[in-house]
């Protein structure tokens, strides 16, 4: 029976969708994430966020409730999902910052923007609203903080959910016969100089990251 590490732990109703499998499953979390205190200096036309995690973040944050007054547009079904539940209004959502910038270019280049984001971001929204000249103002609800554990037993696969979580497991591991799977491309992009072995999720969820890893030992 293979043996999968979730680097990072998982919820009951994940641990449900894998009772069924012939798989060995470890869970450890490899990053911690801390929400930061941010106020807000002026309220833009559109907030935008790129995970559940900056969403959380700005809902513990008192200063930032204004933001609620103003509609948003993400990056994730499940934040889309996050927002829509905290009644937030989602004008738009894509599964990846690129797709979002087409969105952007293509419906609100009239706008203005609050983005949400946490301290390891990608440059994808920041470079487009610069190179538009489009209003915006960036707001780190967030910090991402590499928590590295050393994995002593052997290992056969490792769900990977971020190029951060990569990074962390690297610390104190080397990846070398493990089959990896990824949430998205942007964390697949993570493993291209380490490994062939990746298997890339239908869709950017850690449900469809799952169902890839059960699919492949089926």
């Amino acid at each position: 029976m293979p043996t999968v590490l979730s680097t990072r732990l998982l919820s009951d109703a994940h641990r449900q969708l894998l009772q069924t499998a012939d798989v060995r499953w470890m869970e450890e979390d490899f990053i911690a994430i801390i929400p930061q205190e941010f106020a807000v200096e002026t309220v833009r036309d559109i907030v935008v966020f790129t995970s559940q995690n900056a969403v959380k973040s700005v809902l513990t944050n008192t200063k930032a409730a204004v933001l609620k007054t103003k509609p948003a547009i993400c990056v994730g079904v499940k934040t889309k999902a996050l927002l829509e539940q905290e009644g937030w209004e989602v004008l738009a959502w894509t599964h990846y910052a690129k797709e979002l910038t087409a969105v952007i270019e293509r419906d609100f280049k009239n706008k203005s923007f609050s983005f949400c984001c946490g301290n390891i971001r990608r440059e994808v929204l920041p470079t487009f609203f610069r190179q538009h000249n489009l209003v915006f103002d960036e707001y780190e609800a967030y910090q991402t903080v590499k928590q590295p554990h050393q994995i002593q037993q052997k290992i056969d696969g490792i769900c990977f959910y971020s190029p951060s979580g990569i990074e962390s497991f690297l610390q104190n591991n080397s990846i070398t016969t493990e089959v990896c799977f990824c949430i998205g491309d942007t964390t697949a992009d993570a493993l291209r100089e380490i490994t062939t072995q990746v298997v890339v999720a239908s869709q950017p969820t850690i449900e469809a990251t799952l169902a890839a890893c059960l699919a492949y030992y089926k």
